[in-house]
């Protein structure tokens, strides 16, 4: 399941009058255009082949059932919710329902939703949600993954923060949407780590081992980790040093003012951020620097001048807007 949203009703079933089927050998795809319906059948086909090849690394045979999808496309943010049953190690009672635009359905969704009905064949058990969840979002579109990479950095060392020993064994969602998107984003930002460090197939060999012994062996049978902490604090050093590298390049100037109320929450709560991440920050008093803000065009205040490698990119006059702008950059 994606978290960032609930999914709209659906309302789709077989003998809905404007709905096209389109089957596989794996999958039978209900959607109201028939074109998107063959494309997300194909595209489920060969993401469930590609994951399996990548992750486990060999073919899965065919379903005893097709799993259902139903699709509800339009102009909605991207999700999916896809259940199934184990019983006696079988994995039976397939069923996905997705929505959003064709390129999110193709480029995020499906590949997202496909691996968690690999893995299910697989394991044949409930994987912990951070590793289910993780690994399906390290499928999704780059363009996905940022914000949820940006939400992990935001929650470290903060009260929002899953610790990791509980964070390992949850096996349910947390009940509200701001737990299950920080779930997520902790999730995929340990995942991303050990499979960018070791490999898709040596991160399902590690899950194998911890269900057969424990977190902390199996950390240190397949990434010569201590302990859980340890391997977490690796995870989030490495990613930081990576922000940083690419922080370096931006510089951010600040025009304020002493009268400026909205300029004095910005500077106690935007630039530690902007600073934390590596970004060069310069805070400008616009009386004391009126020649230069003449030159910058400065009208109102605060305003933003963001250069990369010495070059001007943007003026902002929202700090929402500078946290945008870095991270589609990013």
């Amino acid at each position: 399941m994606r978290y960032f949203l609930l999914l709209l009703p659906l309302l789709l079933f077989e003998g809905d009058a404007g709905l096209f089927e389109y089957r596989t050998k794996n999958f039978t795809v209900y959607c109201r255009d028939a074109t998107l319906a063959v494309q997300v059948g194909e595209a489920a086909e060969h993401y469930r082949d590609r994951h399996a090849r990548e992750w486990l690394g060999h073919p899965i045979p065919n379903w005893y059932a097709p799993c259902p999808i139903r699709v509800n496309a339009g102009d909605y943010a991207g999700g999916g919710a896809t259940t199934f049953s184990f019983d006696q190690g079988q994995v039976f009672g397939w069923d996905m329902q997705v929505q959003g635009t064709s390129q999110s359905l193709l480029e995020s969704v499906i590949p997202h939703e496909v691996l968690h009905t690999v893995f299910a064949s697989h394991f044949r058990r409930p994987l912990p949600r951070w590793a289910d969840e993780g690994a399906a979002t390290y499928e999704e579109a780059e363009a996905e993954k940022r914000p949820i990479r940006e939400l992990a950095r935001e929650v470290v060392g903060t009260e929002r923060q899953i610790p990791i020993r509980r964070l390992l064994v949850m096996q349910n969602y947390p009940d509200n949407l701001g737990g299950i998107a920080v779930l997520y984003a902790q999730g995929f930002y340990l995942v991303e780590y050990l499979i960018d460090r070791e490999g898709k197939q040596e991160f399902v060999r590690f899950l194998d081992t911890a269900y057969q012994t424990n977190w902390d062996t199996a950390f240190q049978t397949h990434y010569g980790f201590q302990n859980q902490e340890t391997a977490y604090t690796a995870a989030w050093q490495k990613h930081n040093k990576i922000d940083q590298q690419i922080a370096s390049r931006y510089e951010v100037k600040m025009f304020t003012g002493a009268d400026c109320r909205q300029c004095e929450e910005d500077r106690r709560t935007i630039l530690p951020q902007l600073r934390a991440r590596g970004l060069v920050v310069k805070v400008l008093d616009y009386d004391r620097n009126l020649e230069q803000a003449r030159q910058e065009n400065v009208i109102g205040l605060p305003t933003y001048i963001i250069y990369e490698n010495g070059k001007r990119i943007a003026k902002l006059r929202e700090s929402r807007a500078l946290s945008s702008l870095l991270q589609r950059r990013h």
